[in-house]
């Protein structure tokens, strides 16, 4: 058997893989680092995750060889940033029409600009009702996608 490590709904557990052939045949059995064996059902396999069945409940297994846990422990984590009061880009295009000015009272849903790409207007919706507190590129500008267009209050 090799060691390998992985991670099952959530949780790290190291584990061993009982070899039972290839890695991509439907059953598999694993034994985790604290002894229990398991024989899992696996669904489909994208590259990077197993789909599997254990117990009747469908998780996502990403297994990882001694070398890739290595890289994984090393690389550093993507901040998670709060963008749930700003107005992305959606696309790489070109800044049309700001329908708002600093300051201004939108309800959810109103169209605050409209980007257009690939000759296509693509109308950007408050998400949320507030005011705006400040725009952060003019009409006529190049934007890219996941660009900062305005900012809510």
């Amino acid at each position: 058997s090799s060691g390998i490590n992985a991670e099952y709904g959530g949780e790290s557990d190291p584990v061993t893989v009982t070899p039972t052939g290839a890695l991509f045949e439907p059953l598999q059995k694993f034994i985790l680092g604290d002894g229990r064996r398991v024989t899992l059902q696996q669904l489909e396999f994208n590259g990077v995750t197993h789909s599997i069945r254990y117990r009747c409940c469908k998780k996502e297994l990403t297994v990882l060889t001694p070398l890739q846990q290595h890289f994984m422990d090393v690389m550093p984590e993507k901040p998670i940033i709060d963008t749930s009061n700003l107005i992305l880009s959606p696309m790489p295009g070109s800044l049309s029409v700001i329908s708002v000015s600093e300051g201004d009272e939108v309800l959810e849903g109103t169209e605050v600009a409209v980007v257009v790409a690939m000759k296509m207007n693509n109308s950007l919706k408050a998400p949320k009702s507030g005011k705006i507190k400040k725009i952060y590129a003019k009409v006529g500008d190049v934007v890219d996608g996941d660009q900062k267009i305005m900012e809510f209050h």
